[in-house]
């Protein structure tokens, strides 16, 4: 692996960690609920490649940090599912969070189209 992309996994890996944290937020704002599999399912369909082995552990995170609660549910054929929904403190966290991509996005097309903001 050259030196260039060794840089690249590296910022990857960050610029992935926030936005995968967004991409959950965003998901669960929509969907009012959803479980893990479902979540991850999600999240592949729409290009954002992740695995059970990064998600759930975010997933963990999340729940802990209060930005999201889990339940478990026994539905009556199957087996147990842990829901998680998004929180009050979880809602106010994405609206902060889509306000700092939206900049981030505008400053990064300011700085391509040569300092002109469009």
């Amino acid at each position: 692996m050259s030196a260039a992309e060794e840089l690249y996994e590296k910022w990857k890996s960050q610029f992935r960690k926030g936005f995968l944290e967004l991409c959950v937020l965003e998901l669960l704002s929509k969907s009012g609920r959803s479980y893990g599999l479902a979540i991850m399912e999600q999240l592949n369909n729409a290009g954002v490649d992740v695995t059970e082995g990064t998600l759930y552990p975010l997933l963990m995170r999340m729940t802990k940090d209060e930005s999201i609660e889990a339940q478990w549910e026994t539905p009556d054929v199957g087996h147990p599912r842990k829901y998680y929904v998004i929180s009050s403190t979880g809602s106010a966290l994405l609206g902060q969070m889509r306000e700092e991509y939206e900049r981030s996005a505008a400053a990064r097309r300011t700085i391509m189209t040569g300092g002109h903001a469009e």
